[in-house]
Order: structure tokens, then C-alpha cells, then sequence
């Protein structure tokens, strides 16, 4: 089986497990799995702010743009942080439409602030996937020296995790809610790697 066909399968059960996922939780009772994670809850609060701060909008803009900037003065292919850019805000624009599909109550104890819309599937545990899992695949790709790499792919791993813990540590979401971004997330990652291979090279840094 090729690449693309590996990765065609895996968008669609992951896709599907995110539909599946989205029907059970919508409009029910918490799952037990919901109820018991309020342990989460009021861990590292000022860390937790730190990384959902960094998932939202001005600083993934601010990211794009160093990244442009660096991408400019490498002479590297300016087309890999425009596509990560793009993919990034079409997945938010699917999450916010999938949220109104399954209409789900955010939780109501939160710790700080409040924020607008449904709570399936959280947005910024989509944005840990496709964003910052996205450069890690870009990275692990590229031709950057080992250490280098090896490092800058561990740093996008821990930040994305952090991302998605943070939601729960502010009572933002549902531990189902995290789950389903994720689901989505890797979905959309597998198809964007799958449209991206049929344009040459653009997902590889040149050494």
C-alpha cells in the first residue's frame, strides 16, 4: 500500500472515530471518563495559561510570520509555513463548524474566563495537531542536522501536549472534547500530507 493510500485510511477512521466520539457525548450525560478527569483541573494554572495562550490566534499568527521571515532568509521554500499557515485556519473554521453540528455545553466550572461557542471538539487540541504536530512532521522531514531536529521535533511534541492538558487544567473542556480535536486533527493532518506529496518537494527543507 502506498504512502497515500496509508494515509487516506488513516484520515477516515480517524475521521470516523471523531463523528462516533461526537454522537456519544452530544446532548448526554457525562461519560464516566468526563466525570473522573476534573482531577485535571486547577493543575499548574499559570503553565496551563501559558499554553493556551500560545494555541490562539495572535501568537500562532506571530508564529507564521517568524517562520516566513526565517523561511525568506534561508531562501527555503516559502510555500511549506503559507500551506501550515492556510491548514491551520481552514481546521479551525471546520472545528467551529463542527461544534455547532454537535452542540455541546461547555463545562461550568472554569477557572479562568469564559469563552464563546460549543465545546465539541476543542479547538485548541485540533490546533496541537495540525499546527504544532504539522512543523514537527515538516521538520522530521527536512534535512536539518540530527540533534537540531531531534530537538525542535521534541519541543513541538511536549508544547502540543501542553496545549491539549492546559484545556483541561482550566476546566475548558471535556477530557471527550480534547479527545475529538485530536481525532479531527490527525485526520486533517493525514489529508493535508496527502494533497501536499502530490506537489514536489514541498514539504521537504532542503539541505
Amino acid at each position: 500500500m502506498s504512502t497515500d493510500l496509508r494515509l487516506d485510511a488513516a484520515a477516515v477512521v480517524l475521521f470516523g472515530l471523531f463523528v462516533a466520539l461526537g454522537l456519544r457525548v452530544s446532548n448526554r450525560p457525562l461519560t464516566r471518563l468526563d466525570a473522573e478527569a476534573i482531577y485535571f483541573r486547577g493543575q499548574l494554572t499559570p503553565l496551563a495559561l501559558l499554553f493556551t495562550r500560545s494555541g490562539r490566534s495572535p501568537a500562532l499568527t506571530a508564529a507564521c510570520i517568524l517562520a516566513l521571515a526565517i523561511f525568506a532568509l534561508l531562501r527555503l521554500p516559502l510555500g511549506i509555513p503559507l500551506l501550515i499557515a492556510a491548514s491551520q485556519l481552514v481546521s479551525q473554521m471546520l472545528v467551529e463548524y463542527a461544534k455547532m453540528l454537535f452542540t455541546r455545553m461547555r463545562p461550568d466550572y472554569w477557572l479562568v474566563g469564559r469563552e464563546a461557542g460549543h465545546s465539541y471538539p476543542s479547538g485548541h487540541a485540533t490546533t496541537a495537531v495540525v499546527f504544532f504536530i504539522g512543523w514537527a512532521v515538516v521538520i522530521a522531514l527536512g534535512a536539518l542536522p540530527g540533534g537540531v531536529k531531534t530537538a525542535l521535533i521534541a519541543i513541538l511534541t511536549v508544547w502540543s501536549l501542553g496545549i491539549v492538558w492546559s484545556r483541561l487544567a482550566l476546566g475548558a473542556h471535556y477530557v471527550t472534547d480534547v479527545t475529538g480535536g485530536v481525532l479531527f486533527g490527525g485526520a486533517w493532518l493525514c489529508v493535508l500530507f496527502t494533497v501536499s506529496s502530490h506537489f514536489y518537494g514541498i514539504l521537504r527543507i532542503p539541505g
